[in-house]
């Protein structure tokens, strides 16, 4: 698979998996989402509690590793090596590599392990293998989704990871591509994208307005405008109709009135001829 096709699947997968996100705002739940889809996140194994999970995960390196036991996968997160920005940019990295389907090894009888390079909570500075670089293409889409930041005018490297809760390196990256898609005003071409807007639609109201503006608004006023329907129209009819004669009875009482005057003028019109 080409450098670009894992991108488009990477960004893709990206969208579907913020539709799956519960609650529908920023900063994205990311280990709420991994639970979702059954990836649990959990504390790094204890040396005296768990020997042997301990020596399986300190086989792989990084702060954060991803271990399938008994058919089931798990992250397990090194809580003192990491802040919050570095630890959620580690999950969605390893919940990149399950939903894209990377490939895994076995690492003893009924455990395995991604084929991924060391994940430190951060963009991979050269990623070496095309499964880290895709996976990291997703974490950066699913924690700072781009029509989000078009949509709340957020591009510069500090806002983005106040907003998003990304690392440093992350952010920088984010900010780069932002630049580039708001010069060709690349949004919305991909319906998935579209779907994203639309859900986060109140969260992005929320944001832009005031709070009691926005809880009597809603976003189809940030969307272009779309036609009434027939019953709709029926209803706004109704509304502008007069009160008392309907519109069609004064149009025939109007017509009414007219005959008879006519009809009083050829009268008269007659009654002087004969005089004459």
């Amino acid at each position: 698979m080409s450098t670009y096709r894992q991108y488009q699947q990477a960004r893709d997968t990206a969208w579907r998996a913020l539709l799956r996100v519960e609650e529908k705002r920023l900063p994205v739940d990311v280990e709420k989402l991994a639970g979702a889809v059954g990836m649990e996140v959990l504390p790094y194994p204890d040396e005296g509690e768990n020997p042997r999970l301990w020596h399986l995960a300190n086989q792989v390196p990084g702060v954060c590793v991803s271990l399938r036991v008994r058919g089931k996968w798990h992250i397990f997160v090194r809580d003192a090596a990491m802040d919050g920005p570095h630890r959620r940019f580690a999950v969605a990295h390893e919940l990149g590599h399950l939903l894209l389907g990377h490939e895994s090894s076995a690492l003893a009888p009924g455990v395995r392990r991604f084929l991924s390079d060391e994940n430190e909570g951060d963009l991979i500075d050269d990623p070496q293998d095309l499964q880290d670089y895709a996976a990291d293409i997703f974490a950066v889409r699913l924690l700072a989704p781009a029509c989000l930041l078009h949509e709340l005018r957020v591009d510069s490297p500090p806002a983005i990871a106040a907003l998003c809760g990304l690392p440093p390196r992350a952010a920088a990256l984010r900010a780069e591509r932002m630049e580039l898609l708001n010069s060709r005003d690349a949004f919305y071409v991909n319906p998935l994208e579209r779907k994203v807007r639309d859900a986060f639609g109140p969260y992005v109201v929320s944001v832009l307005l005031p709070a009691p503006q926005a809880q009597a608004k809603s976003y189809s006023l940030l969307l272009p405008a779309q036609q009434a329907s027939p019953a709709q129209n029926r209803e706004e009819k109704k509304e502008k109709a007069p009160r008392g004669w309907s519109g069609r009875r004064r149009a025939l009482l109007g017509k009414a009135v007219g005959a008879l005057a006519l009809a009083g003028a050829l009268l008269l019109f007659f009654l002087l001829g004969r005089q004459g």
